[in-house]
């Protein structure tokens, strides 16, 4: 039936497009070509990434996540609600967060300065919502049309925590912070590239460190390779990100995933993402297992589900 293989290509799409967005968070891009009718699918992901980063910013341990994203496509139309919640190591958490009892405040451990790498919120919800839409373009002479898509995000989350003073461990107050991410991309297919190019902006507030910044990506998706059962692909992502105290390119992001999908789809992908700051070059090499699985699937007027296929089907 069309609707399992929607589902089988939203799961091919898997890889993460441009670097903005988390790396565990499914890039649900589907030809509207697939579907006639405005189809509505509600995903899970669930998975571990070693050595993760955000937003080009180190957390510093490892996290495990579980994303949930609701989808509607309706004709060259798309819109997603995001949710994930990330938690990480208690063993391997960041210090905590102390302050001398002084105005103003002076935050320990000394956050990093504005020409240095800021550090991450600690690991926890986040939403984000995401409208889209597709467009045609000519492809070689041979192939039908390519649909690339653009797409508008917002993002949300909450950067809460609690600051004591220095050796006594007496609450000081409480942090309510939060943080907001605006970002736009937009497929490209020209010659040899043939990727997408990604702009957004990341501003937090009411935290101990309040930081900014803006940042401008390229992601190269290079043809996938079957190896049996399994999918192959690579990526390259190249940008710059201010507020880093290093002027032009200042991210390298290659990515490599190997894919296989049964009922579900399982993931793997290697991604040595490389960032400058005024103290130069540093490597951080991430790792994520995950496994994504359709749970809902409708299209109006007839409701699908996931019990077992009749032999009609």
């Amino acid at each position: 039936m069309r609707w399992r293989a929607i589902i089988g290509f939203l799961f091919v799409a898997f890889s993460a497009g441009a670097q903005q967005r988390p790396m565990f968070e499914p890039d649900d891009s589907v030809d509207p070509r697939h579907h006639d009718l405005p189809i509505f699918i509600s995903r899970v992901v669930i998975g571990a990434m070693r050595s993760g980063m955000d937003d080009y910013r180190p957390l510093r341990q490892d996290v495990g996540f579980l994303v949930v994203t609701n989808s509607i496509y309706w004709s060259r139309f798309e819109i997603d609600y995001k949710h994930a919640e990330v938690r990480g190591e208690t063993a391997n958490a960041p210090a905590h967060l102390q302050v001398c009892p002084c105005d103003p405040p002076v935050f320990f451990p000394t956050p990093p300065s504005r020409n240095e790498t800021p550090n991450a919120p600690l690991p926890g919800g986040r939403d984000a919502l995401q409208f889209s839409w597709y467009q045609s373009h000519a492809g070689d002479p041979a192939d039908p049309p390519i649909m690339l898509r653009t797409g508008i995000m917002i993002s949300h989350r909450k950067v809460n925590g609690d600051a004591t003073y220095l050796d006594t461990g007496h609450r000081a107050f409480r942090l309510r912070g939060h943080e907001q991410s605006f970002g736009v991309e937009r497929d490209i297919y020209l010659g040899w590239l043939r990727g997408t190019l990604a702009i957004s902006r990341t501003k937090s507030s009411g935290t101990a460190a309040d930081r900014s910044q803006s940042d401008v990506s390229y992601t190269n998706k290079f043809p996938a390779k079957a190896i049996g059962p399994m999918l192959v692909r690579a990526t390259l992502t190249v940008g710059r990100v201010t507020g880093r105290g290093a002027n032009g390119v200042n991210v390298v992001n290659p990515a490599l995933e190997a894919f296989v999908y049964r009922s579900a789809g399982f993931h793997l992908i290697w991604s040595p993402l490389a960032t400058r700051d005024s103290k130069g070059w540093q490597t951080h090499h991430q790792i994520l297992l995950s496994v994504d699985r359709a749970l809902f699937v409708k299209l109006l007027g007839e409701s699908l589900t996931r019990s077992r296929p009749s032999r009609s089907d």
